[in-house]
């Protein structure tokens, strides 16, 4: 039977032919028809989050679902709990009614999904060089509800303005100590590292571009087991995005004024 909490990706594993129920629900599913986007943003989202983000009835959809495997199915048989669909925020926050436009960074993810094409890596190198004093804006074609935990994990709040098709969604960082709340989340990351292979790297008394350089050579040293800690004299947002074209990805730590940690590691090591 299927429920609310089971991933799209893993009901479209099981039933293949609910992908025909998918896409005669809403038009919005027809996204699903794409083996690279069915791939990539199916096995994030749920059957709650998905009849959200398709603006349909999550009862509705979870009754044509089992129909489709269980011609027999009533409603009652489930457990039906959709309380905990995030709806759109109604009130505007202090951080965006006080911004300038100028500290508002934009991102349209349309053209990349027209293109077949996950944007959660695009959004996180977006997040990533993103100032203290910034604000994100994406602008979606749907609401993208799991980004919503994602980047809370990361520190950040959100807001949603809804109008015609157009999703745009704000992410700015939440009140309250960010520093102290990014501490303990790099101190989690890095006291994995006590049951993981580390190289250690130091690359602060390097001029550039030897430091980039030097950090190119070692990712050919790293598997699924093994992290790359880098002492850095400062943040490397530059290579950020050409890590990702490698199937990296790191994670910064600000020591003191000129000292970072960065850790970097394979994508499949974490999921985001």
């Amino acid at each position: 039977m299927i429920t609310n909490d089971m991933k799209i990706s893993e009901i479209l594993n099981k039933y293949p032919q609910t992908l025909e129920v998918f896409v005669k629900v809403s038009p919005h599913f027809k996204k699903l028809e794409n083996k690279i986007l069915r791939k990539t943003l199916a096995s994030r989202v749920n059957v709650i989050q998905a009849a959200s983000i398709a603006g349909v009835n999550p009862d509705d959809l979870l009754i044509e679902l089992n129909k489709a495997i269980k011609k027999d199915f009533y409603m009652s048989d489930t457990n039906s709990n959709t309380d905990n669909i995030e709806s759109l925020n109604d009130n505007k926050p202090d951080e965006l009614k006080l911004i300038s436009e100028d500290k508002i960074i934009e991102l349209d993810v349309r053209p990349i999904l027209e293109q077949g094409k996950d944007p959660f890596n695009d959004i996180m190198s977006k997040i990533r060089t993103l100032k203290q004093d910034e604000i994100l804006l994406l602008i979606n074609s749907f609401e993208p509800i799991p980004l919503y935990s994602v980047l809370g994990n990361k520190g950040f709040d959100h807001y949603t303005d809804k109008s015609s098709d157009v999703f745009k969604v704000y992410f700015f960082r939440k009140k309250g100590n960010f520093k102290q709340m990014e501490n303990k989340l790099f101190d989690q990351t890095e006291s994995e590292l006590k049951t993981e292979k580390v190289i250690e790297l130091d690359v602060r008394e390097l001029p550039p571009p030897e430091p980039m350089m030097k950090i190119f050579e070692k990712l050919n040293e790293l598997d699924d087991n093994t992290i790359l800690l880098v002492h850095h004299h400062r943040e490397p947002v530059m290579l950020y995005p050409k890590l990702e074209e490698r199937g990296f990805e790191a994670t910064s730590h600000q020591i003191d004024s000129n000292y970072y940690k960065v850790l970097i590691f394979k994508k499949q090591r974490k999921d985001l």
